[in-house]
């Protein structure tokens, strides 16, 4: 995320280039399953599992996601119906617009890829933002529009080359955090960057971020195995 909330260096909002100048990332089809602690069957879709190790990035890039900036989040979002504010098909507008579940399958089927998300979190839409083929959920309050630039727990999902070998390099650099879950995902906290835990499976070329402004939230529901693919239709 670029640039859509904030410099992520500075505010600590998602950034979909997350493992720094000395990691490369690896591949875009994850496993699919979700990443956890404990050694729950893998889901149809790639998910992260739970934990075993630990690891931190290097300084974390600019958001992804966020990449058109502030103006991004300030975009008009679409609805596809006049007497709701959710939608259930893919808007024309990259977002943020806010989606049900439908909306968000709807977004899964034009990505072509696993997209991950955190789970209802009591909620029944979410905020969706689109960035080429990543995507980016976030969860809002009830009541608050899409766009609002208080920070929220976001997951963004990232087509990444080298995302695998990214997060093993990471895991090299003092002061990560890490861990090797039971599901097949490896998760990184960079160092200095306790916001934002990334996460992804050898073999795909998807890189994983879950964003909480509460320090070390983040890695905590990666471990915790909430954080899975969003369900089929």
């Amino acid at each position: 995320m670029s640039g859509e909330y904030e410099n992520a260096t500075s505010a600590g909002q998602p950034d979909p280039s997350g493992l720094g100048s000395e990691g490369e990332y690896v591949s875009t089809d994850v496993p699919q399953r979700g990443p956890g602690r404990t050694g729950a069957p893998r889901p149809t879709e790639p998910a992260p599992a739970k934990r075993s190790g630990g690891i931190r990035w290097t300084a974390i890039a600019v958001v992804a996601v966020l990449v058109l900036g502030v103006g991004l989040l300030g975009w008009n979002w679409y609805q596809s119906h006049k007497t709701s504010d959710a939608t259930s098909a893919l808007p024309s507008n990259p977002g943020p617009f806010i989606a049900d579940m439908a909306g968000l399958q709807a977004v899964k089927a034009f990505a072509g890829h696993t997209v991950y998300w955190a789970g209802p979190q009591g909620l029944n839409q979410w905020e969706v933002t689109i960035v080429g083929r990543d995507i980016y959920i976030r969860y809002l309050p009830q009541g608050e529009k899409a766009g609002a630039t208080t920070p929220y727990l976001t997951v963004g999902t990232y087509e990444k080359k080298g995302a695998y070998a990214g997060l093993l390099a990471s895991a090299k650099v003092a002061g990560a955090k890490s861990e090797r879950l039971a599901g097949g995902a490896f998760v990184v906290q960079p160092a200095g960057k306790t916001t934002s835990a990334y996460f992804g499976f050898q073999g795909a070329e998807l890189l994983m971020e879950v964003y909480d402004p509460t320090p070390g939230k983040a890695y905590e529901l990666i471990g915790s195995g909430v954080v899975q693919p969003v369900p089929a239709a």
